[in-house]
């Protein structure tokens, strides 16, 4: 009998191991890999996978560092465009295949694939403190669908505010820190001759000013969605947005506006005396102006500091075969073995224990928006974000065109900002 009792102490002992994560640590206390073998496909966007670009090689590289460490391991990279990316995954999960790991713009569609459910929710891998103990609170939540995780957050940006240096000074402005600020230094700047304000056109810059005056644009705290850019706050928001434009404080290649491009261009180029945008514009602007004297501040703040979140984050197939291996390799990819990946063009994990000062050293300029992290909010989490995007910038392009007044505008896009939560939740 006690043989037996042995016996089965052993066997609790082996089972016991085998049920344990499969993260152990290096001596200098980061993840080391101890996954299962077995074979992943994973999706990218095309630089991801292309050995001819700086950023593309680097991943590759941290791939195959991944598969040496565990031989029993095959990784299998495949590449789309950032336009056909959700889609591609997206057609191939619904027929019941897709690759089992997928890197998807936090705009709103981790909350679409969820809704169809088509990922694999975290809470079977891991448990909520843990996520929320590793990641900066607004890249996870822009995966959080019904109470549930279903992104893990890999690399994230947010939007500041560029102005032009030698401008300002020329006309004894000081660096706008608050809308009233903003606006007067946008009065200044007319009278002077010069342009204003450039930003991509879409509702991305715009969600900074309803955060900041407290309005979430739709309010997702319980089980439907509802649509509050009507509400008090919301109405100041919208008023403070569309006196911009009836001012004529945007700048008319705003019109034009639907590539990045051509807000690198109206700032570098001197059309624009501010720009609303990203870390990602800072190199745009370089390349076609390397000699603008320009820095980069923080959003003005309204009734508090807010702006709006940008990065891409990790998803798990619902229809994976092995999701344990594909969350291992998530967290290989965002542990500091991964870090020379994001170094490749200067972007930041949504890691909390991420070093920003030597990821931006040389950078230092960038190292603004890594104070706007812990302010940084995502997007609704609404089914078809996508839509709702586009209706409040068709509502903006009103104002813009004067085919409508802001009280009009507001009007219209309330009703369909409704019509459109209430087609997705019925």
């Amino acid at each position: 009998m006690k043989k037996l009792i042995s016996c089965f102490l052993i066997l609790g002992m082996i089972l016991g191991l085998i049920a344990c994560g499969k993260q152990g640590s290096d001596e200098d206390g980061t993840k080391k890999s101890m996954a299962v073998s077995g074979e992943l496909d994973v999706l990218m966007t095309n630089d991801w996978v292309d050995e001819n670009k700086g950023i593309g090689r680097e991943f590759m590289s941290v791939i195959d560092k991944y598969q040496q460490e565990n031989p029993d391991i095959k990784i299998n990279l495949q590449g789309a465009s950032q336009q056909d990316i959700k889609e591609s995954f997206q057609t191939a999960a619904l027929a019941g295949g897709g690759p089992d790991l997928v890197i998807m713009d936090n705009s709103g569609h981790a909350i679409d694939l969820a809704a169809m459910g088509l990922l694999y929710p975290l809470s079977k891998l891991t448990d909520v403190s843990s996520l929320e103990d590793a990641y900066q609170p607004g890249p996870l939540s822009s995966g959080r669908f019904q109470d549930e995780y279903y992104s893990v957050p890999w690399y994230m940006d947010c939007c500041g505010l560029y102005y032009n240096q030698e401008r300002l000074d020329e006309l004894g402005l000081e660096v706008p820190k608050t809308w009233s600020e903003l606006a007067e230094a946008l009065k200044v700047t007319k009278e002077a001759g010069y342009g204003g304000i450039i930003t991509y056109q879409s509702a991305y810059a715009f969600y900074s000013f309803f955060y900041q005056n407290e309005c979430p644009v739709i309010d997702t705290s319980g089980d439907i969605p509802e649509v509050v850019i009507n509400d008090p706050a919301g109405e100041e928001a919208w008023e403070y947005i569309c006196s911009l434009l009836e001012e004529g404080y945007i700048v008319e290649s705003f019109k034009e506006a639907t590539t990045w491009d051509k807000v690198y261009e109206s700032f570098a180029n001197g059309e624009a005396t501010f720009l609303l945008g990203g870390d990602w514009c800072a190199p745009g602007v370089d390349n076609i102006n390397p000699d603008l004297n320009y820095g980069i501040t923080t959003m003005v703040e309204g009734k508090t500091q807010a702006t709006i979140l940008g990065g891409w984050t990790w998803n798990i197939n619902v229809n994976s075969k092995n999701p344990e291996l594909a969350y291992d390799l998530i967290e290989y990819l965002n542990s500091e073995k991964g870090d020379s990946i994001l170094a490749v063009e200067g972007k930041i994990s949504a890691r909390k224990d991420f070093d920003y000062d030597k990821a931006l050293e040389g950078n230092e300029r960038l190292k603004v928006f890594t104070e706007e992290f812990p302010y940084t909010k995502a997007r609704p989490a609404v089914i078809n974000e996508k839509a709702i995007d586009e209706l409040i910038i068709n509502a903006i392009l009103e104002v813009d065109y004067g085919k409508a007044s802001a009280d009009e505008a507001l009007k219209s896009l309330t009703e369909k900002l409704n019509e459109n939560i209430e087609a997705n939740y019925k």
